[in-house]
């Protein structure tokens, strides 16, 4: 039975004396996706619903005043599950704050528990820190913030010379400029590469001859390809087999290899492995995981078979490339 589309639900959690800029900005764009919905949709995700949740029973503003008409997060709106959760930048923030969200926080893990994505913007990320799902893994915050964050948060690995740090679910930044980066690999994830690369050009989010980013490919002028790239990359973590790529599109294997090799010299499988390489290269690069946890989050059966296939595309085993790297994280 065919699933009909639906939006893509997606909640600010916005605590006070907030950074609007990180919220306007981004509400605008999935707004105005919304409302060009022939431009931007997948298979399964039709446009953007936004809610504006606050942590505390007390009302929120904006540092420089601005405020949100926003609920309480023990809301009727805050029962459901969400899609992705954000939360924005603030201005002098103290720990009186963090004290003060912790039910919200307690909320805000168990989201991300149930598969939601995270998003932590700028000094954002301290709330993420400070839900406890941070610990063990590899963030970015503001330079100002970043001693505070170390003394605080001693298992988080924090990095703040990278831009923007994606992981499990969970995506930081440490910059105001980020912000944009966070909201189009949020668009990939749900819509795929072309609404992502269509939305960076559409609200001159970058000029449209730059290069695009890291996560985004350009169009290979074959729709079928286009459309099943995008559904590999948002299903590369799970076991998907040619039948099943092409019955998504209702063509047979023989017709989508032929296609996915003339567009991209690729076969529909080997497009599939050599992402999840490409994916687990960014996690070596990005990140202190576990070979074995970088091996599940790309995709891989086993460590055995991921240090195996990256060892071919590579020629050398994953700790050996995660050893040459240079060492500029902090």
């Amino acid at each position: 039975m065919h699933n009909p589309q639906r939006a893509v639900e997606i909640a600010y959690l916005i605590p006070d004396q907030f950074w609007s800029s990180t919220i306007s900005s981004t509400v605008e764009v999935f707004h105005g996706m919304t409302l060009s919905p022939r431009l931007f949709q997948s298979n399964e995700f039709r446009g953007f619903n936004t809610t504006f949740l606050r942590c505390t029973r007390a009302r929120v503003t904006g540092f420089s005043g601005l405020r949100f008409d926003t609920e309480y997060f023990a809301s009727t709106a805050g029962q459901q599950r969400f899609d992705v959760l954000i939360v924005p930048s603030v201005w002098g923030l103290s720990l009186d704050s963090l004290e003060r969200a912790r039910p919200a926080l307690a909320w805000l893990k168990a989201q991300h528990a149930q598969g939601c994505v995270v998003v932590g913007l700028v000094t954002g990320v301290l709330f993420l820190a400070e839900a406890g799902i941070l610990d063990g893994r590899e963030a970015t915050i503001h330079w100002a913030s970043a001693n505070l964050f170390r003394q605080r948060y001693p298992e988080v690995k924090v990095s703040p010379k990278i831009q923007m740090v994606e992981s499990d679910n969970i995506i930081t930044t440490s910059t105001t400029p980020a912000t944009f980066e966070a909201l189009l690999l949020v668009i990939q994830r749900f819509l795929g590469d072309r609404s992502a690369e269509f939305a960076s050009h559409y609200f001159t989010i970058r000029d449209k001859d730059a290069p695009l980013p890291v996560f985004l490919e350009p169009s290979c002028n074959d729709r079928l390809v286009d459309a099943a790239r995008d559904c590999i990359r948002l299903n590369f973590a799970r076991e998907l087999s040619l039948a099943e790529l092409a019955r998504q599109f209702n063509v047979t294997p023989r017709t989508l290899v032929r296609r996915f090799l003339s567009a991209t010299g690729l076969t529909p499988m080997q497009y599939l492995g050599k992402h999840r390489l490409e994916i687990a290269r960014r996690l070596l690069q990005s990140t202190d995981l576990q070979i074995q946890q970088v091996a599940e989050q790309a995709g891989f059966a086993s460590a055995t078979v991921f240090g195996r296939c990256f060892k071919r595309a590579f020629a050398q085993t994953p700790r050996a490339y995660r050893q040459s790297l240079p060492t500029t994280r902090q």
